[in-house]
């Protein structure tokens, strides 16, 4: 059969996408780009905002307008947040929320399915195993732990994906020694990275110590802020391969608001554990997520955000507007703020974010990196530095997919333009 593969949402998605094509491959099927060349569709879908279910319901749409022939299969958190939304839709014969393990068994007897869509979303209480994808030769992804018990107020995922639960040490150590055959960077990933805890009760302090010698970048997608103490950095700085990059989702900077999201810490304590990350790695790279018009943010929450924002000296920002959900707790107990409110916040986050960034970018001119090369663009390849800096190097210094000493030496937009040397 041909399938076609259509990913959305996060990195974890990417990965068991990957690594399913990479099993269904092994039974004699074929990945196709286009969906008129295809037999069978796979979705998978998200569900973290509104916005993002209903990209994904109309996806499911697009696919069957394209090829009216196809068989559409629907898995991942939206379809598990609403099933039907997606089985009344034309063509497709299955959905699965989180239960993605039987989708092969399902390509593998399509034709035995009846007009009346197939429905598994059941969800296991332990860590769902799943082959090693195809090595990409730049970067691979490798997905240690799925589902989150912190129950922030206004999240679905833990309904969506269940409790947090870990894959044993010695597969991810195995993984990430394969993938640095022919890989140049791995980037750990999970739905709760920093709650990583094995039921030999290792955790992923024990993990970094384990990957400490493998000759491969390491990259974590997202750490909680919880995770950082004197023991945890110790260990990063003695992996010598270690990006200084670290994405620590503030969500909001101001106490009150942050007890209303059940994020469980202080503005006090997040820029703590920032100052912590500087005293072992200098001028990192430091990105953050940060939800604006919360239901119960003041201007006086949003402006203390904006300070604790500032006192963070984050290098990116990532801004979103808050996406009521729901069958989250915050939806019972306030309501919506107005968009324009909303609007003009995120618009006052977004100036602050070009700022704070081209404030880094210059503080990293003359400096001497290293870039992983990715694509060509231009006269120019693209890389990232270890701390996330996005380079441009003229295209005949170096290929892709090559760990190249630079200097960065200009900001051109968003990135900078750099000689090798």
């Amino acid at each position: 059969m041909n399938v076609y593969i259509k990913k959305m949402g996060c990195k974890v998605n990417e990965y068991e996408a990957s690594s399913i094509m990479t099993e269904l491959e092994n039974y004699g099927h074929k990945e196709v780009m286009k969906i008129e060349d295809a037999d069978i569709a796979i979705l998978f879908t998200c569900a973290v905002t509104n916005e993002a279910e209903s990209k994904s319901r109309q996806v499911a749409s697009k696919i069957y307008k394209a090829n009216n022939d196809i068989r559409i299969i629907v898995c991942g958190c939206s379809a598990q947040n609403n099933a039907e939304q997606f089985a009344k839709k034309n063509n497709v014969v299955a959905v699965f929320g989180m239960n993605k393990r039987d989708i092969i068994n399902c390509v593998n007897n399509i034709d035995k399915l009846n007009n009346s869509p197939l429905i598994d979303c059941s969800i296991s209480e332990h860590y769902d195993d799943y082959v090693i994808p195809c090595m990409n030769k730049t970067r691979h992804f490798v997905k240690i732990q799925d589902g989150c018990n912190n129950f922030c107020s206004y999240c679905l995922i833990p309904y969506i994906r269940g409790r947090s639960r870990s894959r044993p040490l010695n597969e991810v150590v195995n993984e990430i020694r394969v993938a640095s055959i022919n890989s140049k960077e791995v980037v750990i990933t999970g739905i709760d990275v920093s709650d990583y805890r094995t039921d030999k009760g290792e955790t992923l302090l024990d993990l970094v110590k384990a990957l400490r010698d493998i000759d491969i970048r390491l990259r974590f997608s997202s750490l909680e802020c919880n995770i950082i103490n004197e023991d945890f950095l110790k260990a990063l700085k003695d992996c010598a391969n270690f990006c200084p990059h670290f994405h620590l989702p503030l969500q909001s900077g101001a106490n009150n608001t942050l007890k209303s999201m059940n994020r469980h810490y202080t503005k006090e304590m997040f820029l703590d554990k920032v100052e912590l990350i500087r005293k072992y790695f200098g001028d990192c790279g430091m990105t953050t997520d940060v939800i604006v018009g919360f239901p119960t943010e003041t201007q006086a929450d949003f402006e203390e955000t904006i300070d604790t924002i500032k006192k963070a000296n984050f290098s990116d920002i990532h801004a979103f507007a808050y996406s009521k959900r729901k069958g989250t707790a915050i939806t019972k107990i306030a309501k919506e703020l107005p968009s324009d409110v909303v609007n003009a916040r995120q618009q006052i986050l977004l100036n602050l974010k070009q700022e704070l960034h081209k404030s880094f970018l210059i503080r990293h001119i003359n400096t001497i990196g290293e870039i992983l090369t990715e694509n060509i663009k231009g006269n120019y390849i693209t890389g990232y530095t270890k701390e996330y800096i996005k380079v441009i190097l003229p295209k005949e210094q170096a290929g892709p997919s090559q760990i190249v000493k630079v200097q960065l030496i200009d900001i051109v937009g968003n990135e900078m333009l750099a000689k090798k040397i």
